[in-house]
């Protein structure tokens, strides 16, 4: 049984006739015919009555006809889904973001990006770097915007931007210039979990500067980067945080950076994708749109 004899079957049904019914599907009537034979033959049963006035469905052919019209309209269907996936219609593109990208980057993104594919959805799952690296290795989501990389033989990474972590705390309560990086070691700290990318760049500096991490004073570990904003706010530490969720906090007064000399951190930001994966063409757009952003903010920075 194959779609093209379906097609046909419904043809002459509606038509009445053979020769009109071919005429619908592009075939000459005595392929038509042929089609039909083999149908029957491997249904068992005959699907038309001829008579002079026309042709007619059998009550098999009754049957069979409300199967065949589910089957080809599933394909048309089908057909159109796959033409709007093509053209970006209609599609839905999901997206991991870890903290600093979900709150900062992605928001900036949606006017171009709506404004370019207004078929397109954005579907966004926030979670660690971590937890959205394994989200896009398990095919979850399509795309990834992470502030940390990882070593995994599936995943490509394409650093996408850039900014500075910076170590605030509240006005007043801590000075605005430490006089070694060594006296990180007597600050109440309040510091990002361990799985995600913000934590993994300051770790990392830290160790450079000759800091032992065990030997910090953590007063709390946090889930995201608001969350340390928030405690930092209240009075609880210092924290380290990126520069782009705080700047208002900072124009404002609220907050104060407390600069360590010769610790200087720098987090990057990488598109991830899956290796080997076709991207959809939704998935295709954002990336496009998020280069494209990234770019002219390099340019007018």
């Amino acid at each position: 049984m194959t779609l093209k004899q379906l097609e046909l079957f419904l043809a002459i049904t509606d038509q009445r006739s053979f020769s009109r019914g071919a005429e619908v599907v592009s075939l000459v009537q005595s392929t038509a015919s042929q089609h039909i034979r083999c149908l029957e033959d491997e249904l068992g049963s005959r699907l038309f009555d001829r008579s002079k006035k026309g042709v007619y469905l059998t009550e098999a052919g009754r049957l069979f006809e409300q199967h065949a019209r589910r089957i080809c309209t599933a394909c048309d269907d089908a057909r159109l889904a796959m033409r709007r996936f093509a053209g970006a219609e209609e599609a839905i593109v999901r997206v991991g973001a870890s903290t600093i990208p979900a709150a900062c980057l992605i928001p900036d993104l949606l006017g171009p990006f709506s404004a370019s594919w207004p078929g397109v959805r954005l579907e966004l799952v926030q979670g660690d770097t971590r937890e959205v690296l394994r989200l896009l290795q398990a095919d979850a989501v399509e795309l990834a915007l992470v502030g940390g990389r990882y070593e995994a033989e599936q995943v490509v990474f394409e650093s996408i931007a850039s900014e500075e972590i910076l170590l605030v705390s509240r006005p007043g309560l801590l000075p605005q210039r430490l006089e070694n990086s060594h006296e990180l070691l007597e600050l109440p700290m309040i510091l990002r979990e361990p799985g995600s990318g913000t934590r993994q760049v300051v770790d990392a500096a830290l160790v450079q500067a000759g800091i032992t991490l065990s030997a910090l004073r953590v007063v709390a570990q946090l889930g995201s980067s608001e969350a340390v904003r928030r405690a930092v706010l209240s009075g609880a530490g210092c924290g380290f945080v990126s520069s782009l969720a705080v700047e208002r906090e900072l124009a404002a007064g609220v907050l104060q950076t407390v600069s360590v000399p010769g610790l200087t951190i720098r987090q990057q930001f990488y598109l991830a994708t899956r290796r080997g994966k076709t991207i959809s063409p939704a998935a295709a757009a954002f990336i496009t749109t998020l280069r494209k952003q990234q770019a002219s903010h390099q340019h007018h920075g």
